[in-house]
């Protein structure tokens, strides 16, 4: 992540607490702040930290320092802090030769020794201009200890020497600055004086005064306002003088009033100051002698000035003279009065000063501290904007990282002409830029592009460059060039996972997009060579044959690795635009190294110049200059060169300088830091690299402290990882990824290198498994870390002599996978608006894992509901779809799989919050969480942290779910299809198309790839046995294919047979050899090794064979029913037998370990040898068909069942016996074409002619339980894997795979055959109740989600209904009148000729009335089945009233009120004679009540028991309703009065008011329904997905309002198409769908006081054979009503 960087300034003795302080306690919260807020890092670089003083940075480094800071960081860089001490002066590092000649001089002439002098300093002739330099670490002669006094006494020396070469004249004053300012007045005065306005405001300064030195009015405790000195505030006085003109300022007047102490002695008191002016400023003689006069009239004038020992420094006092360079203290004063308030003056600079008394250090430190962290975050949060739009990043990336490149070029190359010709003319062919390793490839590339838009500006080109690298994979890289062509054309580019013939498709239609476009598109494409080899054939089909006209591509290769030369030849062979990038000449090298020691102000000597003239004759690459730099920079001009100082080549040369760098860095920091540069994937920030390094305890242990207690609290230093960084500066370069800047190799051969001389294999894994901890925030946020400290005498420890183990805080900030801001600076309502992922934990954690060997580990992070959302937040779906396939392969495979599935057709969708995803786990995962076991875990973490919310609607009872599957499909497969097909037991499997080519797809994700380019390979067949491919083409070549060596196809050699031999029909692979068969031939021919060897002769012609388990046995059958045995090593015959039909054989199986073995002949007859002699096969068993309809396939399943499929029908056999248990027949006018059993032999699996389905039958049923889409192409081949239960079909457009699994699961489901027409639902809702229209009413429970039986009737239901109480279920067959106790599961009651279409209970459940549409109505009572009383008048939409006292129907365009006991009129509601009752619906939580619409929009509430009717709302005229349509609430206050597309019309009738709802799309009226404040509709989605994958958005959404407010609850993407819709009073929904099966929803809306808690129970693992209670309806009538002539009158 990006960082804010900040340098400390400070003087280090006399700010040892307050740093201390600041680095334990402030800056740690600071950087928490940082990432959470804006999504960047903190650090704070302070230069003594942790090093004693011999080791702190030379004013070179600091300069450079800051200035990084300055450049680099996104907000402040920089915080001095002055106290009362000003520090030693510094020595310049680097004294001019003539300067330093003349201050040796003058030593001499002041009787000092030179000695001191010529110590410090060394003559160097190699500088610019020629200087003394001074030296880093004591000469030979000089002992360590005593380095530091030379120093000292130096500094003295020259501090005297200055001085009098100041007052001789010698040197200027200004000059001799250098000498005497401490470190403190350099990094102040480098980093504010003229610097412009906006770095300066970036910039803060904390003054801190001791009592005796500040204001007397603010000694003491008493505060400044703001932690800011009065004196320096801005106040009215700037505002009223700074910036005025001079008339202005001429009318101003200022009083100012000093204390006695401050005005001139001589007029202190109350003695006033003439002219209200102070004596010490007043005109004096002093001004009229000096001021205004000529340089010759001052030089003859003398004055002397007399100052108190207080204003003069200490050492200084008496008449001692001061030239103004030597006292500490008066340069302190000017600091602090002169240079400090004239930086806030003039630039406004944030200085603040406080007041301490002499021991309030440690509370001075933590006022310090609370200001610096109030002013810094207000510093940051105004400075940092955090990127939201992440849309151009990949453009961006791109063209930062093509800036990076080109500052690196150097030297012009001769190459650039060959590009600009290339540019101006008219060809179609790419331009191939060869050139060796470190030849500067890409650097000169990047300089082209940077030149091309100045070369073309006529043209305006639109320049895209892919730099591709080790991390970067094609797909990437197609990916990455196919987006930005979309963002520099404005054309869509849909977001979504592709697979990579997607892309290549994509991108060829981008190409001819910006083909029309007027603007040249100038594409580069760098790196391709350096790809990671994933073990297959290069792919370059993506590539154009021929480029548009205003197209010009660049792609770079070296000329062996990866065989991209070759291939591009291959691609072009007519193309003339190869070139090479030449290597550079000596003298092109010379000017480069002259003008990169220029840049550093050094040179070399003539002598040392021969030794380089004569390795560049050696090695002239770039890079090698680059490295041979860095060397010679180091060179004195005193250093004597020889032969062997100097040595060609890149990789030795990395290695002295990283020799260097160990030496000056030491060993331990330099080779971690560059193991962790190498091993990152994406780089590391800064940052980042200092808290690895931290929890490094090899690393950390150089920086305990020797001469006190181990500290609690430790890390490494920020200034000893920014030192070693800018010494790598260069080498190490700036990589911005998704918003993050990061450090990576410029050159691939420093990972080579560092991998060489640091990284063994143990050694990688321990820093990957570093990284890991890191990354996974595993020491983060205080959990301390053991440390083995060897035990040192000088360490202050118990036991100095015995090792010693302690925890330590290295300090490390947490790693979650979402940062939140704190709640105290956010509301609550925008915190979860401004989280955002931890993009670097997501990019990095997965692959050290990966690397590490945490698989387990890796796999339930695979797992982690916060890992998937996050990765989604940070729109990383190709991401997190490639590590769920990679991780599968490793650990977990099945469920890993299978949420990849999922999510691949879902990631167009939960880009906003939990809920989105939360709602495709409940759709697609949860029916299968019982499958695996680590699926539920995944599910209940989810659950237990909150990441699943209760809000919303979640699944009770999950319908028959559409079966997750896997799909490949390659390219072009409409144009050239599918012909053979071979898979293997592992998933593995190779196809032939009709255009000769072969394609492998490796079984477990979306990806595959053409075996071999070469047209000299036309494939005709492809056969496979364990993890060996035989290939044959149509010239009669044989090529084999193993998938553990898939980048090699090796071609069999065989012996010269007669024409036509060489087509293969069966293969098999057994120790180490390969059997093959071939049509109408008596062999068969077996390879050993690539060669033919001598064959097994066989009496009749093979056709088919086998092996014993455990390889040793080959058996062969044959034409005529002859299985012969041989031996595999030797090829020797054993035995033979003969099955007794002399039919050819089709399959040989092994069954009971071995022991026995099947043969199936080609009509399905059935023999089982026994095998325990060998040599003497014993026939046990044998079951003889009784058709000649030949076999089409045959199966067997674990627990001994063989399934054999003809045409017209399919076999099930028991093994041993050979009973026929099970026969299904084809439907009519179908055929078989293949068919196989699941593992457990629950369900088969069949695939039938013109059907682009696979079936599924339930084995015991017959019952086809499921259709699994092959994506509306026929398939021709099932295979069932051996290892993992995966079902494949491959069909002429491509493969799919199921989990078989999944499968018995999703067909497990209980449903019935025809859609769900009825539901109706229990009052507690622990039952229910469907019906399909059959004969079968379905009891569910809603617990467990069974169904727990069935209530049959003798004809097909109509109606049904149950009773308040969930007593007495009542339904209507065929006519008949069904009464059901649902307690004793009985049919009490069957009435016959009732003539009843629908059946009414009263709410008590005693009565029942039945409504006919043709005849009479009946009120007659439930327990007896006795008429009560006749009902004559029809009623539409009859129902009974909450009192059980009126049937309320519409007669005439009347309401009348029928009583249940005489069947006549009671009441009658009539509306005007324009006017007529279209709807109306009785109050549930009111009886008395009947609301009444009427069609002239009229709405009344009509009380039954007085009569009385109220006007409650007339509808508007412009409003349009539906008649017959009205939904209340049970207790009336709410109603929904109409449903037209996607708007849906809600009347609040208590208050009167009409309020239309915008639905989520086009709502179906019928799916309509309202409880209490709660309605559910069911509608279309508005908007249809782009992603042609995504099955998610397609289906109808289920949405939950509140009618409260119009609010939207939740909503939920239904699997299938529903057909029924009920809401229950328990805000439960059930949904009946189009297949037969049933889900039940809740709702949840916490907002509403309304919490359900429902327990989502999976599908699970149901056996297919438990079937369902029988309820039997009676066999015959108890009751026949007739009806009568009284009934009829």
């Amino acid at each position: 992540m990006a960082c804010v960087k900040v340098y400390l300034c400070s003087n280090p003795e006399d700010s040892v607490v307050e740093r201390k302080f600041l680095r334990v306690n402030v800056f740690p919260k600071l950087r928490d702040h940082c990432r959470r807020t804006h999504g960047v890092d903190f650090k704070v670089i302070d230069p003594y930290e942790g090093m004693d003083s011999g080791s702190w940075p030379t004013q070179k480094v600091r300069l450079q320092l800051i200035e990084e800071c300055r450049l680099n960081s996104l907000g402040p860089f920089f915080v001095g802090l002055v106290g009362e001490e000003y520090g030693a002066a510094c020595l310049p590092e680097q004294v001019e030769l003539s300067e330093f000649l003349m201050l040796l001089q003058v030593c001499q002439q002041m009787g000092f020794s030179c000695d001191i002098l010529e110590k410090c300093y060394r003559r160097d002739e190699n500088t610019v201009p020629p200087s003394f330099c001074l030296l880093s670490q004591p000469a030979r002669s000089v002992e360590d200890g005593d380095w530091h006094d030379v120093l000292v006494k130096g500094r003295k020396i020259i501090r005297d020497v200055v001085t009098q070469c100041v007052l001789e004249g010698d040197i200027h004053p200004e000059k001799a600055q250098k000498y005497f300012r401490s470190s403190l007045e350099n990094d102040l005065r480098f980093t504010l004086e003229g610097r412009s306005p906006a770095d300066i405001k970036r910039c803060l300064c904390y003054v801190n005064k001791t009592a005796k030195e500040a204001d007397q009015k603010n000694k003491g405790n008493e505060p400044h306002s703001g932690f800011q000195a009065p004196s320096v505030r801005p106040s009215d006085l700037h505002f009223a003088l700074e910036g005025r003109s001079p008339a202005d300022i001429k009318g101003c007047l200022c009083y100012v009033n000093k204390t006695a102490k401050e005005a001139d002695q001589k007029n202190k008191g109350n003695e006033p100051h003439a002219g209200f002016q102070a004596p010490s400023v007043r005109p004096s003689d002093l001004h009229f002698a000096l001021e205004g006069r000529s340089p010759a009239d001052i030089k003859g004038c003398l004055c002397y000035v007399n100052r108190t020992a207080t204003e003069a420094d200490q050492k200084n006092k008496g008449n001692e003279p001061h030239t103004g360079f030597q006292a500490p203290s008066v340069r302190l004063r000017q600091l602090l009065d002169d240079f400090l308030p004239n930086m806030v003056r003039t630039q406004r600079a944030l200085v603040y000063t406080t007041t301490t008394e002499y021991d309030g250090q440690q509370s001075y430190a933590e006022d310090l501290g609370h200001q610096l962290y109030s002013d810094l975050q207000k510093l940051i949060d105004r400075s940092v904007v955090r990127e939201k739009d992440q849309t151009h990043d990949v453009l961006s990336q791109q063209r930062d990282l093509c800036h990076t490149f080109s500052c690196l070029y150097k030297i012009e190359r001769e190459e650039v002409t060959h590009v600009r010709a290339y540019l101006e003319q008219d060809t179609k062919h790419p331009f191939i830029l060869t050139g060796g390793p470190c030849t500067g490839k890409s650097v000169f590339l990047a300089h082209c592009a940077n030149q091309i838009k100045t070369w073309m500006k006529d043209q305006d080109p639109v320049v895209i460059v892919q730099f591709s690298d080790l991390n970067s994979s094609l797909k990437q890289s197609l990916s990455s060039i196919c987006h930005q062509l979309a963002l520099s054309y404005n054309q869509p580019y849909n977001i979504c996972p592709k697979d990579i013939f997607e892309l290549k498709e994509t991108f060829n239609n981008l190409l001819t997009t910006s083909s029309l476009s007027s603007n040249h598109l100038i594409l580069i494409i760098d790196g391709l060579d350096q790809v990671p080899n994933t073990n297959v054939p290069l792919d370059l089909t993506w590539l154009p044959k021929t480029l548009p006209s205003n197209v010009k591509l660049f792609i770079s290769s070296t000329p062996t690795k990866s065989g991209l030369l070759s291939a591009l030849k291959g691609c072009y062979p007519e193309s003339s635009f190869f070139f090479e990038l030449e290597p550079l000449d000596s003298k092109s090298c010379n000017r480069m190294l002259k003008t990169l020691l220029l840049s550093a102000n050094r040179k070399i000597t003539s002598g040392q110049q021969m030794y380089v003239n004569q390795v560049f004759k050696k090695c002239s690459l770039p890079l090698y200059m680059e490295l041979l730099h860095r060397q010679v920079c180091c060179w004195g001009s005193e250093l004597e060169i020889t032969s062997e100082t100097l040595v060609p080549g890149v990789h030795t040369n990395i290695g002295r300088f990283l020799d260097h760098l160990e030496e000056k860095h030491g060993k331990v920091l330099v080779s971690r830091a560059v193991q962790c540069l190498t091993l990152s994937r994406h780089g590391l920030t800064e940052a980042e690299l200092t808290d690895i390094l931290s929890c490094d305890d090899e690393v950390l242990s150089t920086f305990i402290p020797v001469d006190y207690a181990v500290p609690y609290k430790l890390r490494v230093p920020e200034v000893v990882v920014e030192r070693l960084l800018l010494d790598l500066k260069g080498f190490l370069m700036v990589r911005r990824t998704s918003g993050t800047k990061t450090l990576f190799w410029v050159s691939r051969h420093f990972n080579l290198v560092i991998c060489k001389r640091y990284l063994s294999s143990d050694e990688q894994k321990k820093m990957h498994t570093l990284l890991a901890n890191y990354f996974s925030g595993r020491w983060s946020c205080g959990t301390a870390k053991p440390l083995i400290i060897i035990g040192r005498s000088s360490m202050k420890m118990l036991n100095p002599n015995k090792d010693l183990k302690i925890y330590m805080d290295r300090q490390v900030p947490g790693q979650p996978w979402m940062f939140q801001p704190l709640t105290s600076i956010l509301p609550a309502c925008d915190s979860s608006e401004n989280a955002h992922p931890n993009l670097r934990k997501l990019q990095e954690l997965p692959f050290h894992l990966m690397q590490s060997g945490s698989i387990e580990e890796l796999g339930h992070i695979m797992l982690s509901q916060e890992f998937l959302h996050a990765m989604f937040q940070a729109m990383l779906a190709e991401e997190l779809i490639f590590w769920l396939e990679k991780t599968s392969q490793k650990v977990f495979p099945r469920e890993l799989r299978l949420l990849a599935t999922i999510l691949k057709t879902s990631t167009c969708w939960p880009k906003n919050s939990f809920e989105d995803l939360a709602l495709i786990m409940q759709t697609k995962l949860f029916p299968f969480i019982n499958v695996f076991p680590e699926l539920e875990k995944f599910v209940h973490q989810a659950r237990h942290d909150g990441s699943m919310k209760s809000t919303g609607v979640n699944t009770i009872l999950f319908p028959t779910s559409s079966v997750p599957a896997t799909h490949w499909v390659p390219p072009e497969a409409d144009v050239s299809p599918i012909i053979k097909a071979a898979v293997s037991q592992f998933g593995s499997a190779v196809v032939i198309r009709d255009n000769g080519s072969a394609w492998v797809w490796n079984g477990s994700d979306s990806e595959g790839f053409r075996l071999s380019q070469s047209s000299e390979f036309q494939f005709a067949d492809v056969r496979c046995s364990a993890n060996v491919f035989v290939l044959s083409t149509q010239s009669g070549k044989f090529l084999l294919w193993d998938t553990n060596a898939p980048s090699h196809l090796q071609e069999v050699q065989t012996e010269c047979t007669e024409q036509g031999q060489n087509t293969i029909e069966g293969i098999l692979v057994c120790n180490g050899k390969i059997f093959a068969f071939s049509h109408g031939r008596r062999f068969i021919r077996v390879f050993a090794e690539g060669i033919e060897v001598t064959p097994l002769q066989c009496s009749s012609e093979v056709t088919c064979m086998s092996c014993s388990e455990d390889g040793h046995l080959i058996f062969c059958g044959q034409n005529e029913g002859t299985v012969s045995i041989f031996d595999s090593q030797t090829g020797q015959p054993l035995a033979s037998f003969m099955c007794s039909t002399g039919m050819s054989l089709f399959d040989l199986i092994f069954l009971e370990n071995g022991e026995t073995i099947t043969c199936v002949d080609s009509t399905g007859s059935v023999f089982v040898w026994d095998l325990e002699m060998i040599t003497n096969p014993v026939l046990i068993k044998e079951s003889l068909s009784c058709t000649k309809e030949e076999v089409l396939s045959t199966d067997h399943s674990e627990n001994n069942l063989l399934l054999i499929c003809k045409r017209h029908q399919i076999q099930i056999i028991a093994g041993y016996v050979l009973d026929v248990v099970d026969k299904f027949n084809a439907l009519n006018g179908k055929t078989f074409v293949q068919a196989i059993l699941d593992p457990d032999a629950h369900f088969i699996f069949a695939l039938m002619n013109d059907c682009p389905f696979l079936l599924v039958w339930n084995r015991v049923s017959g019952q086809c339980m499921l259709s699994l889409d092959t994506r509306s192409t026929q398939a021709f081949k099932l295979t069932k894997l051996r290892d993992f239960p995966y079902l494949t079909a491959v069909t002429s457009r491509g493969i799919v795979s199921w989990d078989m699994d999944l499968i018995s699961v999703a067909a497990s489901t209980p449903k019935s055959d025809a859609k769900v027409v009825k539901v109706v639902v229990e009052p507690l809702g622990e039952h229910f109740y469907t019906a399909d229209g059959s004969k079968l009413v379905w009891r569910w429970t809603v617990s467990d989600g069974k169904l727990e039986s069935h209530l049959l009737h003798h004809g097909p239901v109509e109606a049904m209904v149950l009773s308040v109480d969930g007593a007495h279920l009542v339904t209507i067959a065929s006519g008949d009148i069904y009464v059901w106790n649902t307690c004793t599961k009985e049919n009490v009651h069957r009435i016959c000729f009732s003539q009843a279409s629908q059946i009414l209970l009263t709410p008590k459940g005693n009565f029942a009335v039945s409504l006919s549409e043709t005849g009479i109505s009946r009120v007659w009572k439930l327990c007896s089945g006795h008429v009560i009383c006749s009902i004559h008048h029809h009623l539409r939409d009859a129902v009974i009233s909450p009192e059980s006292t009126f049937l309320l129907g519409i007669n005439g365009g009347d309401l009348l009120a029928v009583s249940l006991w005489s069947g006549y009129i009671s009441k009658q509601f009539s509306s005007c004679e324009w006017s007529e009752v279209v709807a109306f619906l009785p109050l549930s939580d009111h009886p008395d009540y009947v609301i009444v619409m009427t069609s002239s929009g009229a709405l009344y509430s009509w009380k039954l028991t007085e009569e009385t009717v109220c006007h409650q709302f007339q509808f508007p005229e412009s409003f349009k309703y539906p008649r017959q349509f009205l939904k209340l609430s049970s207790d009336g206050s709410y109603g929904i009065v109409s449903v037209a597309e996607s708007k849906i019309n809600i009347l609040d009738v208590y208050h009167g008011k009409l309020c239309s709802l915008n639905a989520e799309g086009q709502v179906c009226q019928s799916f309509v329904d309202i409880s209490r404040k709660y309605a559910v509709y069911v509608c279309n989605p508005s908007v249809r997905c782009q992603n042609y994958s995504c099955d998610f958005h397609n289906k109808e959404v289920l949405v939950a309002i509140r009618v409260t407010d119009g609010k939207r609850v939740s909503k939920f993407y239904l699997c299938k198409t529903p057909s029924v819709v009920v809401l229950s009073e328990e805000l439960h929904v059930y949904v009946g769908f189009e297949d037969g099966s049933v889900g039940v929803y809740a709702i949840n809306d916490p907002d509403g006081d309304t919490i359900s808690r429902p327990k989502c129970e999976s599908l699970g693992l149901v056996c297919p054979f438990d079937e369902p209670e029988i309820w039997p309806s009676l066999a015959n009538p108890d009751f026949t009503w007739v009806e009568v002539a009284s009934e009829r009158m």
